[in-house]
C-alpha cells in the first residue's frame, strides 16, 4: 500500500505541476502525505499546504539542496521552518549563483544566433527557479530540438557546448542550514551518484559524520537490490530511511507520484 511520497517537485523549481496541483494529485491517487522538496527553494510549500488542508493531505515542508562532493550530491531537508531566517543567506547565495550562470548560458546561446534570452525564460517561467530544463524546453518550442533529452545531449549536458559548471555549497553547510531551520537532513538517492561500493560507503560515512540522519532508500529508479543494500547500510550506521518518487510532472514522464516507475509503495 502506498501512503506517502517524500520527494516531490513543483513549478517553484523544475516540476511542471503547481504546488496546489500536486496536493490535488496526491489526494486523487490516495496518498496521505507528501513532502515538497523543490530545488534550493522553500517557496512552493505555502500554496501546497493550503491546498493540502482542502484535500486532507499532510504536506511536509522540505527542500532539496545541491552540494559539492566530487559530483553534485543532493541533501533533502524535511520539516524545515520555511520562514526560518537561517535559510535566507544560503538560498539567496544559491539564487545569485544560479542567476549569474543562467545569464552566461543565455549570452552564449545569443552570441551563436539562437532566439533565446533570460528575459524570455523569466516571462515563460515567472515563478520558477530557472535551470537547464527550462532552457531545453524553450529551445524545443523554438524548433531547435525535438526533446529535452536532445537538449541535454546536444547543448546543455556536462561537456556540451553550452554547459557551465555550477558552484555549490558543501554538504556540511547544507546540513548546518537545514538543522538551523529546524529540519532533518537526509542523503537523497545515494545510488544515483554511481559511486563504486567503497566510495559509496565513504559518502555515507561522511554524511553520517556531518549530521545527516537518514538515507533515501526507496526511490523510483532503484532496484530491489539497491534498496535492500541501503536498508542494510542505514541499519549498520544507525540512520533512518526515507523514500520518494522524485516526481517532476511531465519533465520526467516515466515517474509517477506515489508509484515512481511502478515499483514504489512507501
Amino acid at each position: 500500500m502506498r501512503e506517502i511520497d517524500l520527494h516531490v517537485h513543483t513549478t517553484a523549481s523544475d516540476g511542471t505541476c503547481t504546488p496546489a496541483e500536486v496536493a490535488a494529485l496526491a489526494q486523487k491517487i490516495g496518498l496521505k502525505a507528501i513532502a515538497i522538496t523543490d530545488h534550493d527553494t522553500e517557496s512552493g510549500y505555502f500554496e501546497a499546504a493550503e491546498a493540502g488542508e482542502k484535500f486532507g493531505i499532510e504536506v511536509v515542508p522540505g527542500i532539496e539542496i545541491s552540494t559539492k562532493y566530487g559530483v553534485a550530491v543532493h541533501i533533502l531537508g524535511y520539516f524545515i521552518d520555511p520562514q526560518s531566517p537561517e535559510l535566507r543567506p544560503v538560498l539567496d547565495w544559491v539564487k545569485t549563483e544560479r542567476d549569474e550562470r543562467n545569464e552566461k548560458i543565455a549570452a552564449m546561446f545569443e552570441r551563436d544566433g539562437f532566439d533565446i534570452s533570460l528575459a524570455q525564460l523569466r516571462e515563460e517561467y515567472p515563478d520558477s527557479v530557472l535551470g537547464r530544463p527550462h532552457f531545453c524546453e524553450h529551445l524545443m518550442r523554438k524548433g531547435y530540438i525535438s526533446s529535452v533529452k536532445e537538449g541535454f545531449e546536444k547543448y546543455l549536458g556536462e561537456g556540451k557546448p553550452y554547459y557551465l559548471p555550477k558552484r555549490r555549497i558543501s554538504i556540511a553547510k547544507a546540513v548546518e542550514t537545514i538543522v538551523a531551520a529546524g529540519g532533518v537532513p537526509v542523503l537523497a538517492h545515494p545510488m544515483q551518484y554511481h559511486y563504486p561500493e567503497p566510495e559509496l560507503i565513504e559518502l555515507i560515512e561522511t554524511a553520517k559524520a556531518l549530521g545527516i540522519r537518514a538515507l533515501e532508500a526507496y526511490y523510483s529508479e532503484f532496484s530491489a537490490e539497491q534498496t535492500a543494500w541501503l536498508l542494510r547500510a542505514a541499519e549498520k550506521y544507525g540512520m533512518g530511511v526515507s523514500g520518494g518518487s522524485d516526481y517532476h510532472g511531465t519533465r520526467k514522464t516515466h515517474i509517477s507520484m506515489g508509484t515512481g516507475c511502478g515499483n514504489l509503495a512507501i
